[in-house]
């Protein structure tokens, strides 16, 4: 089932699309500016400038400046300058310049500057300058200049969740270095 709602402009002899489209599983929606792309599983949904874009599981969601893209398990939401993306289980979720990206567990979340990334147990989250880094248990966080980094680790002492948190550029954190937890302190991560 597809819906599209359009306007037609007679002075320009332009279709402006500021509607709704609405796909069923496996399909493909796309609208334009200020529109609403929803795609059911295995779809890939794509708004314009301001649009929302919703896919199922195994999907793919792309938005442009200040959208919001959300993507099921396993999916892939991308979101433009100043947006938000969210993906689901294992999913990857990348906004660009102080946009908030959140994936879900053993994903990967990046974002712009200024902007904040939180992903999962095991996940990877990596922030631009200025930003905020957030992984889970078992995760690796990466900050720029002047960001900040958080990752959560089990304290073995006394059996609960705590929070290990850098600021880059003190106490020897660098920027754009991955972090993980070790004894309790954030540790530089080696590269292979």
């Amino acid at each position: 089932m597809t819906t599209t709602m359009t306007s037609h402009n007679t002075l320009t002899d332009k279709a402006i699309v500021f509607g709704t489209v609405i796909a069923s599983e496996g399909g493909t929606a796309t609208a334009g500016e200020g529109g609403t792309a929803t795609a059911g599983d295995t779809g890939t949904a794509t708004a314009g400038y301001r649009g929302t874009a919703t896919v199922g599981k195994a999907g793919t969601a792309t938005v442009g400046k200040a959208g919001t893209a959300t993507a099921g398990e396993y999916g892939t939401a991308t979101a433009g300058d100043h947006g938000t993306a969210t993906a689901g289980y294992a999913g990857t979720a990348t906004a660009s310049y102080a946009g908030t990206a959140t994936a879900g567990d053993a994903g990967t979340a990046t974002a712009g500057d200024y902007g904040t990334a939180t992903a999962g147990d095991g996940g990877t989250a990596t922030a631009g300058e200025g930003g905020t880094a957030i992984a889970g248990e078992g995760g690796t966080a990466t900050a720029g200049e002047g960001g900040m980094i958080l990752v959560r680790y089990l304290d073995p002492l006394l059996s609960r969740y705590r929070v290990a948190v850098g600021d880059v550029g003190i106490d020897g954190i660098e920027a754009n270095a991955a972090y993980a937890v070790v004894d309790g302190k954030l540790t530089r991560k080696e590269t292979p």
